[in-house]
């Protein structure tokens, strides 16, 4: 069972968003005890505690407004205590609590399946921009001399991410070396509950058909809205720099919801 610290490993590395409730002041007799913590999610659930009853109930209330801010504040609640101007918790042991509530913002997460040439230039190009870069190989070597991604998986393609904890809402690329692993990722991540928000995939025109009607036949009810076949804008290039650069503008379009225009018009 996981306990508070490994959950805040789990937000510190962008895989969710969470708010981080610490007293980090006390005076009376209330229940809250400086140093305590407690967590809270998106969905109200929390790990923790800061002393429970109407405190902590009006310390998850204050972390939903943190959501919506996404900002850290200092928060006192006051126990009976009628010089205090804190928040009325209705509580009657005396005293105060001072609260400082922590934004936790998930990262924009991308998934490479291959670490070639394209995945190693799109590691390389991405290291400057907020995501979180996850490189999938099943080679060793190949994937020992990636330098710049965030996190590399070593196995085969047809159970790349089995045990791990995925991030809804990422951005997929398929750039493996052989076309046979390209459909068994692309058919993968379609029937995951992965929920992503962008499949691109290295690919020729023709190979697209074959690719989309496999993935029609495996699985009906695919949303071809996210699926980008081949990948990439058409902005011109063919070595693997410039075709990073292309897949990179194409998720920026996507996570901006843009049109790829050019702005001087």
């Amino acid at each position: 069972m996981k306990n508070i610290y490994d959950e805040l490993l789990e937000l510190n590395r962008g895989n969710a968003a969470g708010v981080l409730v610490t007293v980090v002041k006390k005076t009376g007799s209330g229940p809250a005890d400086s140093g305590t913590k407690m967590l809270v999610y998106p969905d109200g659930s929390i790990t923790g505690t800061v002393g429970g009853g109407s405190i902590e109930k009006l310390a998850i209330d204050k972390a939903q407004t943190v959501f919506n801010i996404r900002n850290n504040c200092l928060e006192e609640f006051t126990m009976n205590e009628p010089e205090s101007a804190g928040m009325q918790t209705g509580m009657l042991c005396g005293g105060t609590a001072t609260l400082f509530f922590e934004y936790f913002a998930p990262q924009h997460h991308i998934y490479i399946f291959g670490a070639g040439h394209v995945g190693k230039a799109l590691a390389c190009h991405l290291k400057n921009l907020d995501y979180f870069v996850t490189v999938i190989d099943d080679r060793k070597d190949v994937l020992e001399n990636l330098e710049n991604a965030n996190g590399k998986i070593l196995g085969p393609f047809e159970l790349a991410l089995e045990n791990h904890s995925v991030a809804e809402n990422a951005y997929f690329v398929i750039a493996t070396y052989q076309h046979k692993y390209d459909g068994l990722v692309l058919n993968r991540i379609y029937k995951s509950h992965w929920n992503p928000k962008y499949i691109g995939m290295v690919s020729s025109r023709s190979k697209q058909k074959i690719l989309l009607e496999r993935l029609k036949a495996e699985v009906p009810d695919a949303n071809p809205d996210i699926c980008y076949i081949p990948i990439g804008l058409d902005i011109g290039g063919g070595l693997p720099d410039e075709i990073a650069l292309s897949i990179i503008a194409e998720i920026q379009m996507v996570r901006y919801e843009k049109s790829g225009r050019h702005l001087r018009g």
